[in-house]
């Protein structure tokens, strides 16, 4: 399995930023969007729902909260409960009463906003519960060299390329983790999150930290058990480094094909935003179920 591994991690990454000049179109005016996005669990009590507005395209990048929310409920099953922002941050809107609303298995669900010159709305079925069963954790007992370049500088006159390319040590780290399986026609996201931040974008693009997929495509193990593999990585300064004592939370998340459009989408090149559920206006508003576990990772 290592030696897979070695030949995983021996790769380039190229990086390259291009700057656009001498623009003279004109940009088209605004028109304010609104986006919605919740994750209403099941067996668990309605979320927190976060609502912002798109802004224009010349504006700094950083989300605007929407002015104004006449109205705003979710609906589980037979319960409709009413929703308030929270006063301390205008981005976040919560159950009006105290008193919990929990869901279960199977319960319709529906998100409905009113605001002025808007009305949204989004809806789903609340999916089965999912529980970890069994996590094992393996590393091997010494680093591995890997080859990183750190920049690209291109020319924009010319094809000449400039490479700075420095050597690294990481522990690849390999999780496996089963799960019941239960016939449930959907996708499962498996997610591995080291409390330390070992693990940078570039690597984890040729590892596998996380994979969002259908339920129904992974092994089985011989109890039974549904059974998904991922690897990070741990770097580590040189080849006589002692591999990092650390903690791992391995997360696991059921829904149906929205969940998976949306969660596949997020960082699609082609796609300005992820696909969206709500009618009216963007985001996602998805019925999920949970699980995750936290291990000592450790020699």
């Amino acid at each position: 399995m290592y030696l897979r591994l070695r030949h995983i991690a021996h790769f380039a990454v190229l990086a390259v930023t291009v700057g656009l000049l001498g623009c003279d179109s004109t940009l088209p005016s605004h028109q304010e969007t609104l986006v919605v996005e919740a994750w209403i669990q099941t067996e668990a009590p309605l979320p927190e729902i976060r609502i912002s507005s798109t802004r224009p395209i010349r504006d700094p990048l950083v989300p605007s909260p929407a002015l104004d929310i006449l109205d705003l409920n979710v609906t589980v099953g037979d319960h409709k409960m009413s929703y308030t922002r929270d006063p301390s941050n205008p981005f976040s809107f919560y159950p009006a009463s105290e008193t919990p609303t929990h869901t279960a298995a199977g319960q319709n669900f529906v998100l409905e906003l009113e605001a002025p010159g808007a009305s949204l709305s989004a809806s789903g079925t609340l999916p089965p519960p999912i529980a970890a069963r069994d996590v094992q954790v393996s590393f091997p007992n010494d680093p591995i060299s890997v080859v990183l370049v750190d920049s690209l500088v291109v020319g924009l006159d010319s094809l000449n390329l400039s490479l700075i390319a420095t050597t690294g040590y990481i522990y690849p780290v390999q999780v496996s983790i089963s799960w019941e399986d239960i016939g449930y026609d959907g996708w499962v996201e498996a997610r591995l999150q080291p409390d330390a931040s070992f693990s940078s974008s570039l690597i984890d693009f040729f590892l596998l930290p996380s994979q969002v997929f259908p339920e129904d495509s992974v092994s089985l193990t011989e109890n039974g058990l549904l059974h998904w593999e991922g690897v990070y990585a741990v770097p580590v300064p040189d080849a006589e480094s002692a591999f990092p004592d650390h903690s791992l939370r391995v997360v696991l998340t059921r829904g149906d094909d929205r969940f998976a459009r949306f969660l596949t989408s997020r960082d699609a090149p082609d796609r300005r935003e992820p696909v969206s559920n709500v009618r009216g206006g963007l985001g996602f508003v998805g019925g999920v179920s949970m699980d995750s576990v936290r291990v000592s990772v450790s020699r």
